[in-house]
């Protein structure tokens, strides 16, 4: 692969991350926002509902597929014990120390933001525990590290999977079909029993039920996808014109779809729909998404470089800043709408700011971030 392809996902992933930015300012301003988000406005618009639906479809399934994608290369290069040592300083200490020392205060948001009376440190020692227990944006960072565990585990193990030949494959043309919808099946079995947007825990892993099979299955495909050559000079290129209209038209079916069927109607059909259209779009969404980065934002400019460098940093650090941001801005006699760009970009450029300036700088941190 060429460093300009390399550069394009880099920078993918930057415009990725500045999404989740945007959504989680977003569902402050939404209209039927979840009861439990950490601030609330009291005025709310169905624009930012719609904004946070087809925002919060592909952007964290994306990430997991770029993770994928660079994984095989670095535990070739590296060896399974070096990889894994690398990715429990990188991935694992920043989970920890965000799961029990910034969640905790994130998580406290809800409460503060409503005046319920009650302290931190006592919200720490028990509902945090209990029935608001979360990790925050910091969820990710658990789950990826167990992927790479047992990525790595593989590696170790299986001497095929660890001489596996990087060789440029073209894909069939049922090949995409069918990967959604496999993904579309395990997804519905799981999501008959947990909505497409419900949260849960097992011990120290936190996540959405029905999204689990989907987080394997783009994180394995971002390998599979490596070891195929997909996205360099030979290998599958998606374009602009075929991936870009399937997104556009399926994210409006999608939406049509959830805006107009009642949550209540929660029937095994009615399921399979939301659940074949969610993926649908969220694999378009990839696609396309490469596409366009592939064809217009590919070089490695100044401006990209220094956001690719500090895009772990804006991810870990935005939600710190952005809560209580928009819990300052309730009062503020303004459009929601300016609201809403002006959390996002201060949230955005001041993580952008701190990340610049002391999480890649600092000798400790460096290594981390």
């Amino acid at each position: 692969m060429s460093n300009e392809r390399h550069h394009a996902l880099d920078n993918l992933r930057v415009f990725i991350i500045f999404l989740v930015v945007l959504l989680h300012a977003s569902l402050s301003y939404m209209a039927y926002a979840p009861e439990w988000w950490y601030v609330l406005d009291p005025e709310r618009s169905l624009f930012f509902t719609v904004l946070v639906m087809l925002i919060d479809v592909p952007i964290m399934l994306i990430m997991f597929f770029l993770a994928g994608y660079f994984t095989y290369a670095s535990l070739a290069k590296r060896g399974a014990g070096v990889f894994l040592r690398d990715k429990l300083v990188r991935i694992g200490i920043p989970w920890l120390f965000g799961s029990l020392v910034l969640a905790p205060p994130t998580a406290y948001m809800i409460y503060y933001s409503r005046r319920i009376p009650m302290s931190l440190w006592t919200f720490w020692a028990t509902d945090f525990w209990g029935k608001a227990f979360q990790q925050s944006v910091y969820w990710y960072l658990g789950v990826l590290l167990l992927f790479f565990a047992l990525t790595a585990l593989a590696f170790a193990v299986n001497h095929k999977f660890a001489s596996w030949q990087r060789l440029v494959i073209q894909p069939t043309w049922y090949f995409f079909p069918l990967i959604v919808l496999a993904l579309t099946a395990v997804s519905l079995w799981i999501g008959l029993a947990h909505p497409l947007d419900q949260w849960s825990h097992i011990y120290v892993f936190v996540f959405q039920p029905a999204r689990v099979p989907l987080y394997i299955g783009y994180f394995v495909l971002g390998i599979y996808a490596h070891q195929r050559g997909w996205f360099t000079a030979d290998g599958y290129a998606p374009t602009v014109l075929r991936w870009l209209p399937l997104c556009f038209v399926s994210g409006l079916l999608y939406l049509g779809w959830r805006l107009t069927v009642p949550p209540t109607v929660t029937t095994v059909s009615s399921k399979a729909i939301t659940t074949l259209l969610f993926n649908v779009f969220c694999f378009s969404s990839l696609m396309a998404s490469v596409a366009l980065f592939r064809a217009h934002v590919g070089g490695e400019r100044p401006f990209w470089r220094g956001q690719a460098r500090n895009s772990y940093g804006v991810y870990y650090l935005h939600p710190l800043i952005l809560y209580p941001l928009a819990l300052a801005f309730v009062p503020l006699p303004i459009s929601i709408y300016l609201k809403a760009a002006a959390i996002t970009l201060l949230a955005y450029l001041t993580s952008w700011g701190l990340s610049a300036a002391v999480l890649t700088r600092l000798p400790g941190l460096r290594r981390m971030f």
